[in-house]
């Protein structure tokens, strides 16, 4: 197994990372424009802070499986 075929497509939990990252932000758009056109539900800010928390956890996956993957290639180096 050569590292060029290791590095052409990202890991699947860089992947789900990185999905839940676009799903964090899709709310926290969503939450935005309700905000704005006056909407001051607390069901509002309780979608924010749990994009909030989505984005935080989406961030420790992909660190993870990045040093994972620096591990690896540390050892096929």
């Amino acid at each position: 197994m050569s590292i060029s075929s290791l590095t052409s497509t990202p890991p699947d939990l860089t992947r789900a990372g990185l999905e839940g990252f676009q799903d964090a932000q899709q709310v926290v758009q969503a939450a935005t424009e309700q905000v704005a056109a006056g909407n001051l539900d607390p069901a509002v800010i309780l979608d924010v802070k749990q994009a909030e928390v989505t984005a935080g956890v989406s961030a420790a996956i992909i660190k993870t499986d990045q040093q994972n993957f620096q591990r690896l290639l540390d050892i096929l180096a």
